[in-house]
């Protein structure tokens, strides 16, 4: 999923005299376009409103029904999100969660539009139920100062099975910075373009194929099929077909390609 941009007339300023400061209209805006992608499709997500510390709107289909009352929602702080997280998955989403927040403002102010990120939380249901989800956040408004106001959080399934799986990708350059538990910071991710051959090798062995299944699939020699492998591993730095297989994960994750 690329980063949603919505753009009314009147948020586009002459002078910095002229910023809006009564973001009221421009709130209706935005959730007028949510709720009309909402009447396109099923669509799993909410409005973030980071300079009241809110969430100012949630489709039907939102995930946090799962967790909450419909008039819940609207008065939902962030002081009570930890409400809905395992304890056990607190302390990874809290300096996930603090780390893209330190590295959107580490950005220039005319980058920061072009700031998408994508994680895997846990949350908890109201049947007192732990439900894995992948949140896709985008950046729909700043503030004058560069303040992050408003974001899109689209949820979906995740792709892995464990909390975590933090990438911060930057739409102007397609730069991909992956989170490092060990660490606890932001790395940048030096992405690699397969040959369309190579990502059909690449997707059957992730389905299981062996070696002479993939050959005979695909009309190619057993010997091709190798060499495709290795090439794939010396491109993208993977040992094993595990970690290749792992790598386009992290690739579908950021940018929505079905590999």
């Amino acid at each position: 999923m690329e980063q949603i941009h919505f753009i009314p007339p009147h948020a586009l300023h002459s002078s910095p005299d002229e910023f809006i400061t009564d973001h009221t209209d421009r709130d209706a805006y935005y959730i007028q376009c949510v709720k009309t992608l909402e009447n396109m499709m099923d669509l799993d997500a909410c409005i973030i409103d980071y300079e009241k510390r809110c969430i100012i709107f949630a489709t039907k289909c939102c995930t946090l029904h799962l967790c909450m009352g419909n008039e819940q929602i609207g008065m939902l702080d962030f002081n009570c999100l930890d409400e809905f997280l395992p304890s056990g998955s607190l302390p990874l989403a809290s300096i996930i969660n603090t780390n893209l927040y330190d590295f959107f403002h580490s950005l220039p102010i005319n980058r920061r539009v072009h700031f998408y990120f994508t994680h895997d939380l846990e949350i908890i249901t109201k049947n007192n139920k732990k439900k894995l989800i992948n949140a896709k956040g985008s950046v729909l408004d700043i503030m004058e100062d560069g303040t992050w106001r408003l974001a899109l959080c689209i949820i979906s399934h995740p792709i892995h099975d464990k909390p975590g799986n933090a990438y911060i990708k930057l739409t102007d350059t397609n730069t991909v910075y992956e989170f490092i538990p060990s660490s606890g910071k932001f790395v940048e991710v030096k992405t690699q373009k397969l040959t369309p051959k190579a990502i059909s090798v690449l997707k059957l062995a992730s389905n299981g194929k062996k070696e002479s299944q993939i050959a005979e699939i695909l009309g190619i020699s057993l010997s091709t099929v190798k060499y495709h492998k290795q090439k794939i591993f010396a491109q993208i730095g993977a040992k094993n077909t595990a970690e290749a297989v792992q790598w386009m994960n992290n690739q579908k994750k950021m940018d929505n390609k079905s590999y």
